[in-house]
């Protein structure tokens, strides 16, 4: 199970069982019992350690390491100072079972083509190194001149023999080269950049960042969180785009001076206008949290839709890639074969 998944189902069970009214502590003394994760029972069973100890279930969070996201640390201090468990618990779930479909629907859509990628290499591999060789092997000896496509089909199969090897080892050098490039802080700006605008993949990433942010931000701001907070908060969380971070960061310092949060976003580029002009209206109108569940909503729909998209327009090109390559080798052949037949039908 997904650690998305696992933290919205810890908290739907933990918002169900404080609806009783019972304490922090108690609920999660029954949330360890019902549980069958060992991971998760066993971060419960050192929450409840440190509690029982007189600890805030929030320092007993932070003590557990890496293993508790920023954003479900922020949420549990907030409820510790208003008292509203159930709706912090509640709106934490929503905030992960999101991140959970958001997550699964972008790999579902890549797991088909990746499949699809691998069948077209095997195919490849199969043509151009074994099935080609062998059927030219009937010719050799022979005088036997064979036909301009077969001959220019004979030769890129000689040259993927040869230098396939070597084709494969270079690449994966440049595949090394830029993983241990993207370690570093210039890397990490430029992988985020490239990942946002791919042609295909771009658009799924960029509404998929709009989705969690505008979720998170109404679960912060549910939970009494001050704007400026928030922000940080949610840029502390995305540790996997330095670029967003860095204008998430600029922005925080603009609403702590007193900026509204729409005009403090607006020269970071990253954000569409729709974000921009609902987070405008929301902050005049008093009703921000509601337009960013809305709007998170929407581009949750929308990741699906262009995963969707980008699933069907691989595996199309796939497919006429892969038909590609195994008409040109079956026509080669045929090809060979009726000249072939021409010429002892001459003799």
């Amino acid at each position: 199970m997904r650690e998305a998944e696992i933290y919205a189902i810890a908290c739907r069970q933990l918002a169900l069982i404080m609806r009783a009214n019972v304490s922090p502590l108690s609920a999660l003394k029954i949330c360890a019992d019902q549980t069958e994760n060992k991971r998760l029972k066993k971060t419960l069973t050192g929450l409840i350690r440190d509690l029982s100890g007189g600890d805030k279930l929030s320092d007993a969070m932070k003590q557990q390491g890496d293993r508790f996201p920023v954003i479900v640390i922020c949420a549990v201090e907030g409820a510790e100072k208003n008292g509203n468990w159930e709706q912090m618990l509640t709106g934490l779930a929503s905030y992960f079972e999101s991140e959970s479909r958001l997550r699964v629907n972008s790999r579902h859509s890549t797991v088909l083509p990746a499949l699809m990628a691998v069948l077209c290499l095997f195919v490849l591999a199969l043509l151009t190194l074994q099935i080609l060789p062998r059927f030219m092997q009937m010719f050799d000896g022979l005088a036997f001149e064979l036909p301009p496509f077969t001959a220019h089909v004979v030769a890129i199969s000689r040259f993927f023999s040869s230098y396939g090897a070597y084709l494969a080892l270079g690449l994966a050098g440049i595949i090394l080269l830029w993983f241990l490039f993207s370690l570093s802080r210039p890397g990490k700006n430029c992988n985020a950049s490239i990942r946002m605008h791919l042609p295909l993949s771009g658009g799924v990433n960029r509404n998929m960042l709009f989705a969690r942010f505008c979720k998170a931000l109404s679960v912060l701001l549910k939970n009494g969180m001050p704007m400026h907070e928030a922000v940080r908060v949610i840029e502390d969380s995305l540790e996997d785009n330095e670029r967003v971070r860095a204008d998430l960061q600029k922005a925080a310092g603009r609403v702590a001076e007193g900026m509204s949060l729409s005009k403090a976003m607006a020269d970071s580029g990253v954000f569409s206008p729709m974000i921009l002009q609902m987070t405008a209206i929301g902050e005049e109108s008093g009703t921000l949290t509601e337009i960013l569940d809305d709007m998170a909503d929407y581009y949750e729909r929308r990741t699906g839709r262009l995963s969707y998209r980008r699933a069907v327009v691989l595996e199309s090109a796939l497919v006429a890639f892969l038909g590609f390559i195994m008409c040109s080798c079956l026509g080669a052949m045929m090809q060979t074969m009726i000249r072939f037949y021409d010429m002892v039908s001459g003799m």
